[in-house]
């Protein structure tokens, strides 16, 4: 779906490098990437080969030009800007997008590995319908969205599904201190999975970032408000803000 009012100014042009959340392809990314492409050379990476965020990010690092910006989605926010701290030299700005900097619970690590061991004996069909329900706008549930994440769960299949369930979380809010290149921090305001708070924390931790909040908006924003979010990144995007 390509928005039907995009922004009409382009920013400067850039490199992006856009990253994706847990068991999403590049599809996430549909309603916004033509816009994207107007604004500079796009690339999109890919992290569904590690079960570990540094090897994630090390394995895009090499894939990387000299200067990007960065914009991470969910768990492509925690590989973002571990990227960040790794070489900061190599991002200019960094998008955090409907992400957090918490590490995972004993509660979500238990869950997950009951998952993993069910994948023994039953056969992958894609993520459950209220696993996928709780990443759309709980007032709003769309048949159209919940079909493109059930598609994009099943086409990703049981490896990855099982490599990103394996995945710890470490606490990142430390981490965070050390990026000092701008940092547009997005939230939505109906966001199921990653609350306004965690948005607040790491917003909190950076020395320089900007907090925005898309209303009317569950998790998955890039699909679901592209051109709010377009907006938003247009703005970031500017000259002035490097």
């Amino acid at each position: 779906m390509i928005p039907e009012h995009p922004p009409t100014v382009a920013p400067a042009p850039t490199h992006i490098v856009l990253i994706p959340g847990f068991m999403c392809d590049h599809t996430l990314w549909q309603a916004i990437q033509p816009e994207l492409q107007q604004w500079g050379a796009l690339q999109l990476a890919g992290i569904t080969q590690d079960s570990d965020i540094n090897a994630m990010a090390e394995r895009i690092l090499p894939q990387l030009p000299a200067r990007c910006d960065l914009i991470g989605f969910s768990l492509g926010g925690y590989v973002a800007r571990r990227i960040a701290v790794l070489a900061p030299e190599r991002v200019r700005r960094l998008v955090l997008l409907n992400t957090s900097a918490r590490a995972s619970t004993v509660a979500e690590l238990a869950a997950n590995q009951q998952q993993i061991r069910m994948l023994q004996t039953f056969p992958f069909r894609g993520q459950t319908r209220s696993a996928l329900m709780r990443a759309m706008h709980p007032q709003r549930p769309d048949a159209a969205l919940l079909q493109h994440l059930q598609q994009m769960s099943r086409s990703l299949g049981a490896e990855v599904f099982m490599r990103q369930l394996s995945i710890v979380r470490a606490d990142g809010h430390d981490e965070l201190r050390r990026i000092t290149c701008p940092v547009l921090v997005i939230a939505s305001r109906d966001d199921q999975m990653r609350s306004l708070q965690e948005a607040d924390n790491i917003l909190a931790a950076l020395p320089n970032g900007r907090l925005h909040i898309i209303d009317d908006c569950g998790h998955m924003s890039p699909l679901e408000q592209p051109v709010q979010l377009l907006q938003l990144l247009q703005a970031f995007l500017r000259p002035e803000f490097i």
